[in-house]
């Protein structure tokens, strides 16, 4: 047998089939597809992959993450039942970012390493001065651990840069799909210049992949990533991601599904980290995991 390739996923979403019947017809688009850990773990192992470390990550359309803790509880059990496939991997979880919801109780699991905010297409305008610093977010943030990070998403760098303003110097943050899923408007389009300052500044801001909402082109979602070196530093990039499993579409509306699945979304980072490496000389794996250890395992 050959020996399997160790990956690291730090965003990917699971769910089942009972998770999306909670919110049926609720939403104004076709719910997508169940993708249950079992059966994701086994299509990355039947493939050659051994996945070391996974970050389950708050699933934007469910109303809570109960979805996160319930895959803890199918690790464990898949481990007890078959330790030789399954006992090297380590599943971590990002729990949604509401105070009323991110308890002590909760954000005390030993599993949660973080918390995820999601604005998705929101406008900068709609996130007023105080939208995320009033009391009952104060008071979430003093609950986050020293090792547990914000994580945010937004599409637009300047949505992104006003919540960020708002945090605590202190918290951890981790800025989703390389902090713009606008590629068109370049990488000095003026808010993203003064999203990356702000990173640099606070010293304690990351950026994460897999970056192909950034653009489906690794060339492209390259240019992005040395902007983030350059600007913040290498220190500051986690490429290896999957966003499994590929939910939404690109600008041209074509779906995320068509252009990647579980195998060459791996093809995809790589490809990213490999144009990074060639232009500034930091090695590959450093691009693609380099910050693991600091956030998510």
């Amino acid at each position: 047998m050959l020996p399997l390739t160790q990956r690291i996923d730090s965003h990917v979403h699971f769910y089942t089939s009972d998770d999306l019947r909670r919110v049926a017809g609720l939403l104004p688009y076709t719910l997508p597809k169940p993708h249950p850990l079992t059966l994701y773990l086994d299509k990355l192992i039947d493939a050659g992959i051994a996945p070391t470390v996974i970050n389950n990550v708050h699933l934007s359309i469910l109303p809570d993450s109960e979805n996160v803790f319930a895959s803890f509880d199918e690790l464990k059990k898949l481990q007890a039942a078959n330790p030789l496939r399954y006992g090297a991997v380590r599943l971590v979880g990002t729990i949604k970012a509401e105070p009323a919801y991110a308890t002590q109780e909760r954000l005390s699991h030993p599993q949660v390493i973080g918390a995820r905010i999601v604005l998705h297409d929101a406008r900068p305008e709609t996130v007023s001065d105080t939208r995320f610093s009033d009391g009952p977010w104060l008071a979430f943030y003093s609950r986050l651990l020293p090792h547990q990070h914000l994580h945010i998403y937004a599409k637009e760098a300047e949505t992104t840069l006003r919540v960020l303003r708002q945090i605590p110097r202190d918290v951890r943050v981790i800025i989703d799909h390389l902090g713009t899923c606008h590629s068109e408007r370049g990488i000095t389009e003026p808010a993203y210049i003064a999203l990356l300052t702000e990173a640099r500044e606070r010293g304690n801001v990351w950026f994460k992949g897999p970056g192909y909402r950034t653009s489906v082109y690794p060339e492209e979602t390259a240019r992005f990533v040395t902007q983030i070196v350059y600007a913040v530093g290498a220190d500051k990039i986690l490429l290896e991601a999957t966003d499994a499993p590929h939910v939404g579409t690109d600008n041209n509306g074509v779906p995320y599904s068509g252009h990647f699945d579980l195998n060459n979304v791996f093809n995809f980072v790589d490809a990213v980290a490999q144009h990074v490496s060639t232009e500034t000389r930091i090695p590959v794996g450093q691009l693609l995991r380099g910050a693991s250890g600091q956030l998510v395992s």
